[in-house]
């Protein structure tokens, strides 16, 4: 997964037309396949959802079949709306002559290098993961999450998920309804007390 700085320093130096794939593989969760075959007849943006559907014609079928809807946040729809379209190709990213882009993962790995990250450790389906765990921590259910990624098991959805770092931060700001005042106030007596023994042991030394 990566961190929030990662994608903050990585989205930063992107120019438009990277900015709308990368936040597109980020707010979408969508396979590298789904996102070279999107077009801009997949896209709903009055909506804010974002169509994965079969190209008989281009020989592109969703994995598994399933085709699905998935809805995105308003600044990926704000993005995409001024995305560069080209009147002569379906494709929302598509090559420099009109057809399918198939250098996704050389364009990340040149715009991780240029944020100053290290670009061996970018790759494309990192950016799945990030979407699913930050779906999941915002607090979507994982079957919602799953459905979104088309996933065909809740177990496939999981193992994109990365364990949270921060668990003893987040666990800190928890606090036992009603005791907190109580809790203080058995604490510090206690510390009082040893302090007083350690004390009284101390004198009887000398």
């Amino acid at each position: 997964m990566y961190s929030e700085e990662e994608q903050s320093r990585f989205l930063t130096v992107c120019d438009s037309w990277e900015l709308g794939l990368f936040s597109t593989f980020l707010f979408t969760g969508f396979r590298e396949q789904e996102v070279m075959y999107l077009f801009w007849r997949d896209l709903n943006l009055k909506l804010r959802t974002v169509r994965v559907v079969s190209k008989p014609e281009l020989r592109f079928f969703p994995k598994r079949w399933e085709e699905r809807e998935v809805p995105v946040p308003v600044d990926l729809a704000q993005v995409l709306a001024s995305h560069p379209q080209s009147i002569d190709s379906p494709f929302v990213f598509p090559s420099p002559t009109g057809n399918r882009e198939q250098n996704f993962l050389r364009r990340c790995k040149e715009v991780a290098t240029r944020a100053g990250l290290d670009a061996s450790m970018f790759d494309l389906k990192t950016f799945r993961s990030t979407y699913a765990t930050s779906m999941l921590r915002s607090g979507f259910d994982i079957r919602t999450v799953q459905h979104w990624m088309g996933h065909k098991s809740v177990e496939t959805t999981m193992r994109y998920l990365v364990p949270a770092q921060d668990v003893h931060d987040r666990l800190d700001r928890i606090a036992i309804p009603g005791k907190t005042e109580t809790i203080s106030a058995k604490v510090k007596p206690q510390r009082a007390g040893r302090e007083s023994r350690s004390t009284r042991k101390a004198s009887s030394a000398s």
